[in-house]
């Protein structure tokens, strides 16, 4: 191949290399790469070492249309080595050339998500060059490193078993490590350092003495700071997400006792990077710029309507696009937000997921047939994005993409709708409130009817029909309502948890009603407003639940029998999916902890959080599982109605339970996917409510 076929096109404050450029006398030609003949201006990685670069305009322009970034690669024979090239700003693409590769090695996404990984076995001395470049132009921030991988050869790696996770800080090791007062220290976090709560953990030992006053920020541009300080009188261990501002990490005690203490770095993303240490006596000033950044008080911005916000570009199913927040963005719901269009099919399945490593991304989605914007702020993992959409015509649909707080001038994210990937990476779909009306309205009946004053026997079987969101089973009645005339229905049932769904004339959407006052068994009352036939959908709370039940309507109804909340025997999850965004903004419950086969005691009252939807008072709870732990998480009450969310890896979207505990307490049962750590979120029925509570998490005996 000649130098010709791989002449670097000229660019706006790039110089144009042409066929002029000679290849070095070094370099054999079978390994001939134009890469081995760009200047690397000082650029150079090595092996145990993260490495942030910025892809930007003035980078070299390749005949692609790629801008490219060259790096030395410092190794020696026998090396066996893994290059990882990530980024949140662009889908990574990444070359390793040198002696013996010929036209070089190359890689998409053979790291985690749209990120690159290539393995490389050194036989011969001699210049190596990495090179970054995304897969379709895009720019931003990213990391490069270098690591040792015995077995690697040219292209391929080995397979790695998972390292085991660390849940006891006190095990981590510091490996000569030392932080003091006065330490301003630069370090690397490797994704090769031990793992602890699903993301790398790396430990610094400080000696303290009692009363002495101790502030330590963690600094990175490379990922989002996660800190925890263990040691001698701190129990639980201290932790911190954003306190120094940015995405960055404080935390500032006196130490209780005089020993040693550990100071943890983490992130909550699932890779690291360079970062720094620094130890002072009292606490720096706080930085008031990047990711978490709020907007100064004099400068509260204008309120918008969702139309107002601008079209910044045009989403392409499969492919992603960047975009860089201003600043002068419009406001939309308090954020600063930028428009996309996205055209779609009746029935497609899309999952939409934005990335960015400068900010917490928030996504919204709008279009025909969604009256009320969807929104979205970490369904992607971490401070990542995703929405889950089915859509109902097809038409131009809007994406509005921006930070979770502040305007983030300068950074950038990246955009990636998908329907190939819709199925693996969503657990359900959104879909728009006239196509679920349309839906449940013509479910077949198959000739079950019910009237005023008649009782009839029912089966709920394992194969009938289920709600398109929630996934329950349920069956179809119809029934003969006439105008203003109020009736009452009963759903009963001693095998499963009963519930009740109405649609037709006269009612605006679908009535829904689960548990009536007394036990689980369901009442709901209805008024038509107009004459006509009602489906009546009766159903069970856990997705696998069946079983027999009665159905009956009334105008003059007695009491309802208590009972109904059994199901907790049926292998069901024993809850149901919840909308992620109704615990969203609830903190993570780190400081509050529960160990499997144990019960805690708590109070919920007015100074706890509250879930956004109902204000009803919150709390979390965390607990670190293993993968395949049966489990069954518990919430139980005498002083008010508790409900009871539990979410965490291997969890598409929040379970959700209400009674399934009996009487009105609540239970999920849950085979653990994924090993980590998982949050529980214990909170009221009606908002207001408040009183004493115990939380026990048992495993299973099957």
């Amino acid at each position: 191949m000649s130098l010709m076929t791989h002449r670097i096109l000229p660019a706006a404050g790039v110089v144009a290399l042409t066929a002029a450029l000679a290849m070095p006398a070094q370099i054999s030609a079978q390994d001939r790469s134009i890469f081995s003949v760009l200047d690397t201006q000082g650029r150079s990685v090595a092996t145990s070492v993260s490495a942030s670069g910025t892809l930007s305009e003035s980078d070299v322009l390749s005949a692609g249309g790629r801008r490219v970034q060259v790096w030395a690669l410092s190794t020696g024979p026998g090396a066996e080595l893994r290059v990882d090239l990530r980024s949140a700003d662009f889908d990574a693409f990444l070359y390793i050339v040198g002696p013996g590769l010929g036209e070089g090695l190359r890689d998409d996404d053979s790291g985690d998500g749209l990120n690159s990984r290539l393995c490389l076995g050194v036989t011969q001395p001699g210049e190596y060059r990495v090179v970054a470049s995304s897969l379709s132009g895009g720019l931003g921030a990213f990391v490069l490193e270098v690591s040792e991988m015995p077995g690697a050869t040219n292209g391929s790696c080995p397979e790695v078993a998972d390292a085991a996770e660390i849940t006891d800080l006190a095990l981590l090791p510091t490996d000569g490590r030392v932080l003091s007062i006065g330490d301003d220290i630069e370090s690397v976090l490797l994704d090769t350092d031990p793992i602890v709560f699903a993301s790398p953990a790396q430990a610094w030992a400080v000696e303290g003495n009692a009363g002495q006053p101790f502030s330590v920020d963690l600094i990175s541009d490379a990922f989002d700071a996660y800190m925890m300080v263990e040691g001698p009188g701190l129990d639980p261990w201290l932790e911190d997400d954003d306190s120094a501002g940015r995405c960055d990490s404080r935390i500032t005690f006196v130490f209780p006792q005089t020993g040693m203490y550990r100071i943890v770095v983490s992130t909550l993303d699932t890779f690291g990077g360079p970062f720094r240490l620094i130890a002072t006596e009292q606490a720096r000033p706080v930085d008031s710029g990047g990711c978490m950044a709020l907007p100064p008080a004099e400068e509260e911005p204008v309120e918008s309507n969702i139309d107002e916000v601008g079209d910044f570009g045009t989403l392409v199913l499969e492919s992603a696009s960047t975009g860089t927040m201003t600043g002068n963005e419009t406001v939309y719901e308090g954020r600063f937000m930028q428009g996309w269009t996205l055209e779609g099919a009746a029935g497609d399945r899309i999952v939409i997921d934005m990335r960015s490593a400068g900010f917490d991304s928030y996504l919204f989605f709008t279009g025909p047939g969604f009256p009320v914007p969807l929104f979205d702020d970490d369904g992607g993992g971490n401070l990542h994005s995703r929405i889950c959409v089915e859509l109902p015509t097809a038409g131009s649909y809007r994406v509005l993409a921006g930070p979770l707080s502040g305007d983030s001038a300068g950074e950038s994210y990246t955009l990636t709708p998908s329907t190939s990937d819709a199925e693996t990476l969503c657990g359900s779909f959104e879909i728009s409130p006239s196509v679920m009306v349309d839906r449940l309205a013509h479910l077949p009946t198959e000739g079950r009817s019910l009237s005023v004053g008649e009782e009839h026997a029912g089966y709920l079987d394992i194969t009938a029909a289920r709600h398109p969101e929630t996934n329950q089973l349920i069956q179809a009645w119809s029934f003969e309502a006439q105008a203003g005339q109020t009736v009452y229905i009963d759903v009963v049932s001693e095998d499963f948890d009963p519930l009740l769904y109405a649609i037709g004339p006269g009612i605006e959407g679908v009535l829904f009603f689960d548990d009536f006052p007394g036990g689980c068994n369901t009442r709901m009352e209805i008024l038509p407003t107009v004459s006509g036939t009602l489906t009546l959908l009766p159903g069970s709370f856990y997705q696998q639940a069946s079983g027999d039940f009665l159905i009956r309507a009334s105008t003059n109804p007695g009491p309802l029998e208590e009972g109904g909340c059994d199901g907790s025997d049926t292998g069901s999850t024993g809850g149901i999916s919840a909308d992620p965004s109704t615990i969203a903004s609830i903190s993570s419950g780190e400081s509050r902890r529960i160990d499997v086969g144990t019960e805690v005691a708590g109070e919920l009252g007015p100074d706890d959080e509250l879930l956004p939807s109902a204000d009803q008072p919150a709390q979390s709870w965390t607990v670190t599982v293993q993968a395949g732990d049966d489990l069954i998480f518990e919430l139980l009450s005498d002083d008010f109605d508790p409900v009871l969310y539990l979410d965490g890896p291997g969890l598409f979207t929040p379970l959700m339970d209400d009674d399934g505990a009996g009487s009105f307490n609540s239970r999920i049962v849950y085979t653990v996917a994924e090993s980590g750590l998982m949050r529980l979120v214990v909170t009221a029925l009606s908002a207001g409510d408040s009183g004493t509570f115990r939380l026990r998490v048992l495993r299973r005996i099957n």
